[in-house]
Parts: structure tokens; sequence; C-alpha cells
């Protein structure tokens, strides 16, 4: 594996490692991605082959296991997505985005490395494995159904390729800790094959620590794909009410709840958020579950007494599924400080109005927002989430290209959101 870079005062660096030459082995192990050199550089004793301008060299390192040889590789090719998902979300993007979202992964690595959800369907004996010799754990599965005919649709593969109990059977058998999803496709997995699926994964209790009921989402770019609809509030609450009982059993026998809908069942429900202790830790809070209760918890600690005196006028821009927990935050600077707020309330022109989650707000929508909001305004604050780590937008805009084409102050809003204070004192006090 080709280095990418090495740490300055590293012990790659003092041995002579540089960037650009090839990571070959660690004790005669071969070194076949990141998890491998995680793996394998934890031991005190080691044995590096390196290649340098087509020559090996063998280094020897005498380390603490703890210490890493601040080596960084060119990261892996990863296994491509052969499903077809009746949802699939790639398959309702429009053309221009940015260039990895049109790479559909399902590789259990990345599951490992970066919590993203995979569906086991090209999972191979190797790969498991690699999993029990490395303890690759936890992972995060996309099940959707326990019913094989049911997922065999959903997923659109022959149900003979997506018996899904025997891939977490190799799982719980290799001692993996296991989060898992269900995206309810109305009339198809909800109602009682959900309750199924909830209970058979119980079956897997406690590797399985968690599932994540998720509504589908859908864009105006659909054409041609398979029919489906949103779901509706009714639905929301009828699979809050379920959900509710089915917590009851699983805290008597579990000690926790095991099962969760996401924030946006609840939103749409126009049901209270939970309690902290509704999330027993918060498992699935990149998948959307729980990040309202984080948040209305982190208004209520935020420091106003040190901006109270601060005279400025922020404007927040959202869209419109956590519109009600920004409005709080509103009300709150505008009760406890002399700070002037205003919100926009974003639709999503880019991928449709039935898209509601500010995540998939795009830099074309709120620049257009900034440019037509008449009122003067000293600072725009938009959703951290709608940005990837290199402060891009999903359309390709970064927030530099913001604060360019707008000609206003752009930023995102700081996370956690209790640091509010410190970052507009940081804005406006010098």
């Amino acid at each position: 594996m080709e280095i990418k870079e090495v740490e300055k005062d590293s012990i790659a660096q003092g041995l002579g490692i540089s960037k650009g030459d090839r990571l070959c082995s660690i004790n005669s192990h071969k070194i076949r991605d990141e998890i491998d050199l995680m793996f394998y550089e934890n031991d005190g004793n080691l044995m590096i082959e390196i290649e340098k301008e087509m020559e090996h060299e063998i280094f020897s390192v005498k380390k603490l296991p703890e210490d890493k040889l601040g080596i960084r590789i060119v990261p892996f090719s990863f296994k491509r997505c052969s499903n077809s998902c009746i949802f699939c979300f790639y398959d309702q993007m429009p053309e221009g985005l940015r260039e990895s979202l049109y790479e559909k992964d399902d590789d259990y690595r990345l599951s490992f490395l970066y919590g993203n959800y995979i569906t086991l369907t090209n999972m191979i004996d190797e790969d498991y494995d690699r999993i029990e010799e490395q303890r690759l754990s936890p992972l995060y599965v996309s099940v959707h159904s326990t019913n094989p005919d049911v997922r065999a649709r959903i997923l659109g593969k022959d149900k003979n390729k997506t018996d899904i109990m025997k891939s977490l059977e190799r799982l719980v058998d290799a001692k993996v800790e296991i989060h898992t999803q269900v995206v309810i496709c109305p009339e198809i997995n909800d109602g009682e094959e959900l309750e199924k699926t909830v209970f058979e994964l119980s079956l897997f209790f406690p590797n399985i620590r968690s599932v994540a009921i998720i509504p589908v989402g859908l864009t105006k770019f659909r054409r041609g794909l398979f029919s489906l609809r949103e779901m509706k509030q009714e639905e929301c609450l009828e699979v809050i009410e379920h959900i509710f009982s089915w917590q009851e059993a699983f805290r008597r026998r579990f000690g926790i709840g095991f099962v969760y809908p996401s924030d946006e069942i609840f939103i749409k429900a126009e049901f209270a958020i939970p309690m902290q202790e509704f999330y027993d830790g918060f498992p699935q809070l990149e998948n959307g579950v729980g990040n309202s209760r984080i948040f209305l918890d982190g208004i209520e600690n935020i420091d106003t007494e040190e901006i109270k005196e601060i005279k400025a006028r922020i404007v927040f821009i959202t869209s419109l599924l956590p519109l009600p927990w920004v409005n709080l935050l509103r009300k709150r600077l505008v009760f406890e400080t002399s700070i002037s707020c205003d919100i926009i309330p974003l639709e999503n022109h880019f991928f449709g109005e039935s898209v509601t989650v500010s995540g998939l707000l795009c830099g074309e929508d709120i620049l257009k927002a900034i440019e037509t909001y008449k009122k003067k305004s000293d600072l725009f604050i938009i959703p951290q989430n709608s940005l990837n780590e290199d402060g891009v937008f999903l359309d390709n805009l970064s927030l530099r290209d913001l604060n360019r084409l707008s000609g206003e102050k752009v930023i995102a809003l700081p996370l956690p959101i209790s640091s509010f204070a410190e970052t507009v004192k940081r804005e406006f006090v010098t």
C-alpha cells in the first residue's frame, strides 16, 4: 500500500520512511488497507517491510504497543454495492453533485471505520474470517426486513442472496457488536412485518445492540423508479406507539429499549422528543436518532450571560424538519440577550419539497435565501450537517464560496450547541 503521509516526529519518520514509499508487510503480514495497519502495528516488536524506489528494506522496531508508527496509507478501493434497493438515494440524485456521492459502497471495512451501513449481500467466507480474526466491531447493518421475500423485494435481489438471519448468525458467532436499521417503505415492510423484524432481531441480543427505524426518503428525481410514498403522520404515530410498547418489553428483558425511531418520525408525527433516558446512550446518533434531544438539551446549557450585552442581528437558515428546535434557540436569545434573531425556514428546492432534513440542504438553495433576505444582517448561521468535513455542500458549493458569492458573513452552527455563546463572542467581541 502506498504511503500517503508520514507524521512529523513519528516513529516512521525516524526510520526514514517517506511519503510515496510502499508499506508491504508488518511481521510478515501483508498490509491490504488501513485496518491491517491499525491491527498489526499494535505489537511491541515489529519487522516492517518497505518498498523504496523498487528496493525492499526491512526495519526493526521496538515500541510500546499503544504507540503508532505515524503512517497514513492511500485509502483502499471499497466494495461496490450490487443491490438495486427500491428506495436507494443514489438513484434519486441529479447530476453535478460531489463525485463521491455517486459511489455506492457496501463494504464491511467502511462500516467498521466510519459507521456506514451495509447489507451483507456481498460477503464471502474470507470476510467473516477477517472480521473474527481482527475483531472488527461494531458493524452497522441495513436489515429492512427479516422476511427473506420482503427483503429480496426491497434490495432487488434473489432471496437466496438476501437471507439476513444467516448472515447475522455468522457475525454473532464472531462475537461482533451490531447496530441495525430498518428503512420503512409503507405497505411493504411496516405493520406486522416491522414487528416481526424487530423481535427476530432481538433474538441476537446482546450482539445486536440496537435497531433504528427510519422513514423512507424520496426526492423529486424519482423518475422511472419503484412506486413508493412517504410515511403519513398517522403512520408515524402508529410506529411510535408500537415502539413504546416494544421498548417496555425489551427494557424488562435487556435493560435497554433496543429499538428507536428516528427524529424524523417524531417530528412528522408532531410528537414530543423523548428525554435522554429513552435513547440508552444514543447508539444510533449518526443515523439521525436522538440528535434533536441533544440539540434541545444543548440549548438549555448555553450560557447566555456571556453574550447578554452583544448587539447584533443573526439570521438562522434551517430546513423545515428542525425548524421548531431552531425557533426555541431563537426565542432564548431574543428573551435573554440583546441579539436580534430571525429564521429563514428553507424548502429544499434542489431535491424537492418532500426532503426536509437539514443534512440535504444544498449551497445553491442557501445562497438564494441569503440573496433574497431584505433586512440587514451581521451573521448568517447554517446547519453544520449540510457540509462535509471539507466544508462543502452536496452540490459542490463550499462554505467559502457561500461567503464570497453572497458578500455576507456565513458560518455553520457550532456543535455541540452548548458552545454557541463562545462562537458568538468570537464573531462579535474583539
